[in-house]
């Protein structure tokens, strides 16, 4: 009567991290920015979207010269 017994819980977990899904999608992140944020790169930018590119709003003003420079 010799039974094997059935593998414990432990030996059935893979070694490596554990996975972990974005908290807006549901998808598992593999990059290490988006596995420590939480959020995908999709999500991350619905979420916080990049803001005005200061650069466009720049333009060249025509000025008089200075009297007496």
């Amino acid at each position: 009567m010799d039974q094997e017994q059935p593998p414990l819980e432990t030996e059935l977990v893979a070694p490596g991290p554990m996975p972990v899904r974005c908290r807006l999608c549901g998808r598992p992140l593999t990059g290490a920015a988006s596995r420590r944020t939480g959020l995908g790169p999709a999500c991350d930018a619905k979420l916080h979207p990049a803001g005005p590119d200061i650069r466009t709003r720049r333009h060249e003003v025509d000025q008089e010269a200075l009297p007496g420079l």
